[in-house]
């Protein structure tokens, strides 16, 4: 099997030098637990020592609404690396490796990027993958609205396949975060990508078995998997579960293996219980907590009165108590190892109820109004306390929020169709290239785009083009502080504090590992039990 790969033209080794990605590698390096073997977080495991077999029990709170991959949320990350895989993905040092595709050379212009697939792969239908099939997934990838990622596939200006076997992509300009969506470019069966509501159109190292809306997931190996002698275990359950309380339970009482997204205040006993248990943080800033602003909504038209919104807010208290100090709060897009993180900015937005009330008056929004929270304790569960803790702040300055929790579906639902006044929410890819968090985060997209802000502005996709069209560092730099400056003036999203997203497992799993985005790589999960 080839594991290595001899890049001609502008390689991903290139990409980091001239700009790209490099920022969040020295981040990545020592994510394992203690008890890891060998490439720790990011990429498969090399291990000498597994032992086959067994069903590995998973639980989380929030349920998929279907098995599409290019899904976004916590809900859907859980099994995406299970069911499906993409042309490449990223190391721990960020560097790209095989998946799909077993060779990849950038032209020097890097605008052509020629894609060499596997020989033999298969769809979990039987059937046999092409370059075809890569063809449809990027038209595929491009059309999904609802996919984070979507602005980055539009980047692909043309799809060549000259052959069965090989994929050539084309771009109008170089693009320094493309690494970042082939990392995630999920190749789906045109036959079968229709029926996700209930079954998977994949290629991965397991196939859904069956499926019990609101309750449980089950996932058995597919035996043509590519990657001969993977995976190791016999069974993936994954359940879902009422509350994190639940979920702490039923990891003590040996119900489950592994639980996702735990109460924080729970984290700390299972790290006391005696080697017990694996308490994972999970990928860093892979998601980032935010409130999102519906733009065309009454008072909120006014921006003076979203400033306000984002002045009354009390993150640092936010930080103490619901994330127990495992994140530090923020007010900018991107986070502190990242390149794009302007020290002088943090702190320009903070919390002072008195400006808050100011920018009120000024709006003649000083008698107060009534808004809905939209939140779900289920897709997330520190989103309930946090929509708690944005009620008190609100209050505090005269402003009625009503607070609706509701299941992660209805949520995810009524977010896709831009149905909400005032949503607690989080964004991803905050750990990967800087462009890619405003190409590949729904938070920052226009109305237009699919955000549920339904913020439109001329600015802003200029300033983003800028910085997605050239490897000059600094002129890159230049675009994002301009975006940043906006967003902080604007406040359609309003950026809160890292989010974590940890796991929690039982010492008997094995080899644990997970992509940036936090989604396992079942593969090569094992019990050593």
């Amino acid at each position: 099997m080839k594991r290595t790969v001899k890049s001609t033209g502008l390689s991903r080794r290139g990409l980091l030098k001239m700009g790209a990605a490099a920022a969040g590698a020295k981040l990545l390096q020592g994510w394992a637990p203690a008890n890891q073997v060998a490439v720790a977080a990011v990429g498969p495991a090399a291990t000498s020592t597994f032992k086959r077999g067994g069903t590995f029990t998973m639980a989380r709170t929030a349920s998929p609404q279907d098995f599409d991959p290019h899904r976004g949320g916590t809900a859907h990350y859980i099994s995406q690396r299970a069911l499906y895989n993409s042309l490449l993905h990223y190391d721990a040092q960020l560097n790209l490796q095989p998946e799909l595709a077993t060779e990849w050379n950038f032209s020097p212009d890097g605008k052509t990027l020629t894609l060499k697939l596997r020989e033999g792969l298969k769809f979990h239908t039987g059937r046999l993958l092409t370059s075809e099939d890569v063809r449809f997934s990027i038209e595929y990838g491009r059309k999904a609205l609802y996919s984070p990622m979507n602005q980055a596939y539009q980047s692909i200006k043309g799809v060549e396949t000259p052959d069965k076997g090989t994929v050539v992509l084309k771009f109008d300009t170089v693009n320094p975060s493309i690494s970042d969506l082939l990392d995630v470019l999920w190749v789906v069966d045109k036959d079968t990508i229709g029926s996700v509501a209930s079954n998977d159109a994949g290629t991965g190292p397991f196939r859904l078995e069956k499926y019990i809306p609101g309750d449980r997931l089950e996932m058995v190996p597919f035996k043509d998997y590519w990657d001969k002698g993977k995976p190791y275990l016999d069974r993936i359950v994954i359940r879902q579960v009422p509350d994190a309380v639940s979920l702490v339970i039923n990891l003590e009482s040996g119900a489950v293996d592994c639980i996702f997204l735990p109460n924080f205040t729970d984290l700390p006993r299972l790290r006391a219980a005696g080697g017990k248990y694996v308490v994972d943080p999970g990928a860093p800033s892979s998601q980032v907590l935010d409130i999102g602003i519906n733009v065309t909504f009454g008072p909120l038209k006014d921006k003076r009165v979203r400033q306000a919104i984002a002045w009354s807010m009390d993150r640092a208290r936010l930080c103490k108590t619901i994330l127990q100090g495992l994140a530090e709060p923020t007010c900018l897009i991107w986070p502190r190892h990242s390149w794009a993180y302007f020290p002088d900015l943090e702190g320009k937005i903070g919390y002072d109820l008195e400006k808050a009330k100011a920018l009120l008056r000024e709006a003649g929004q000083d008698k107060g109004f009534d808004v809905e929270l939209l939140t779900s304790s289920r897709e997330t569960p520190s989103f309930g306390p946090f929509a708690s803790i944005l009620q008190a702040d609100l209050k505090k300055i005269g402003v009625n929020g009503r607070i609706t929790d509701t299941d992660a579906a209805l949520y995810n639902t009524r977010s896709a169709k831009g149905d909400i006044e005032i949503i607690i929410h989080q964004y991803g890819r905050a750990n990967r290239d800087p462009g890619t968090t405003v190409t590949g985060a729904k938070a920052w997209f226009l109305g237009k785009e699919g955000n549920w802000t339904h913020y439109e502005s001329e600015e802003w996709p200029r300033l983003r083009a800028e910085m997605q069209s050239t490897m000059d560092r600094e002129k890159r730099k230049a675009a994002a502080r301009k975006l940043q400056e906006l967003a902080l003036d604007e406040c359609f999203t309003i950026v809160v504090a890292d989010s974590p997203q940890p796991w929690a497992y039982a010492s008997h799993v094995k080899d644990f590992n997970y992509d940036l985005n936090g989604a396992p790589f079942s593969s090569g999960i094992w019990l050593g039990k």
